[in-house]
């Protein structure tokens, strides 16, 4: 015998449904522009942070688990996903074929310059994180850089209460 359900009920399943499939997602921030400030330089070959101020801002865009972003060095677009448990997200993005100066002196054509990012949301104005960039150029060692550091991501200068 074949339970007859009502329509009601059949649409409250498929809401409940949509909810799940899309995703109620565990994290809480915000889009949009966050400059980043350094915190602790770990590596920095060629003094790149120095030639990165004032370009150091990321625009944020995410669309469920998917992450999206404008980086202004070299003007480059990163992409990458928010982790399974929602407390944290990554990205990376490459350029190829960069005219770039190393060092202040060193005029360089690149193969690529790549860059990887990891960071936690603190609250919606604000997370931290590492970035890593890397300049690559074949057979040329003087253009070879790489620079590590971490830092804060903060949206409109609105850092979390309780954190300076």
């Amino acid at each position: 015998m074949v339970r007859a359900v009502s329509t009601l009920r059949r649409l409250s399943l498929t809401a409940a449904l949509a909810a799940t499939l899309t995703g109620c997602l565990p994290y809480v921030q915000n889009q949009g522009e966050y400059e980043l400030i350094p915190t602790e330089t770990l590596r920095d070959d060629c003094d790149l942070l120095d030639q990165f101020q004032g370009k150091l801002q990321l625009n944020l865009q995410i669309a469920g688990r998917v992450v999206r972003a404008d980086f202004g060095v070299q003007n480059m677009q990163l992409e990458g996903y928010v982790l399974e448990d929602g407390e944290a997200f990554t990205a990376d993005g490459s350029v190829a074929n960069v005219s770039t100066t190393v060092d202040g002196t060193n005029e360089c054509l690149l193969d690529q310059v790549r860059v990887h990012l990891d960071a936690t949301p603190v609250c919606a104005t604000q997370f931290q994180g590492q970035m890593r960039l890397a300049y690559e150029a074949n057979n040329i060692t003087d253009c070879t850089c790489e620079l590590w550091f971490r830092f804060d991501g903060v949206q409109g200068n609105k850092r979390c209460e309780g954190n300076p």
